[in-house]
């Protein structure tokens, strides 16, 4: 049984060239993923489906329909495999790790230098549950269930406090702030959805907040 354990990081994409190969069901939910992180996505298939080709004809992807050939890993900062052909898997792991980017192949776990965890969004709120590549049903079962846990007030706390964090100056301070929206009784209220009650707490904190600068 593998040992290794996976290391979580969030990739901040925008703007990053991202090479994805193939173009079935797998193809397609990465291909959406990465045009909502705002990577400049390029997918190389024979062909393609109506979902892909309509991200193309918007402009938020470039289309190359055509099998995969050598060079086409060349210029990209990460590399992502959908087919069912484990040769052109193999041959496309290949190169991205010669020339030292980091590939994905779907569904074969000895080609890929990282996994993808089941994903759910409420907002700026992330729900990613990984299995290290063992179990991807079961981490998909276990994501719908933490993300039914996600209310709405959480996503307008996340939304508040990351508005704070832009506008109050750093510091213990700041961050002592924070973590007592969060944790105390107007994230509690929040959460609840009693914004009224929340928002008078958050003043209350704001105005310690100032006669303490």
């Amino acid at each position: 049984m593998s040992s290794h354990v996976d290391f979580p990081v969030c990739l901040r994409l925008q703007g990053k060239r991202v090479l994805l190969v193939g173009a079935g069901n797998i193809a397609d939910e990465r291909g959406q993923q990465l045009v909502e992180a705002g990577a400049r996505v390029r997918v190389v298939a024979p062909v393609v489906s109506a979902s892909l080709r309509r991200l193309s004809d918007e402009g938020r992807l470039e289309l190359c329909e055509r099998p995969y050939a050598l060079g086409d890993v060349h210029g990209h900062h990460l590399v992502f495999v959908a087919t069912d052909d484990r040769r052109v898997s193999e041959a496309v792991a290949e190169e991205a790790r010669a020339l030292g980017i980091w590939v994905n192949a779907a569904d074969i776990p000895e080609l890929c230098d990282f996994t993808l965890p089941s994903v759910g969004r409420r907002g700026p709120i992330v729900v990613a549950v990984s299995t290290s590549g063992q179990a991807p049903a079961l981490a998909r079962q276990l994501r719908k269930r933490f993300l039914e846990q996600v209310e709405p007030g959480h996503v307008q706390l996340a939304r508040l406090t990351g508005w704070l964090r832009k506008r109050l100056p750093r510091g213990a301070e700041r961050m002592r702030l924070l973590k007592e929206l969060v944790e105390g009784e107007a994230g509690q209220l929040m959460a609840r959805g009693e914004r009224r009650a929340a928002w008078a707490q958050v003043r209350s904190a704001l105005e310690s907040f100032g006669e303490k600068r």
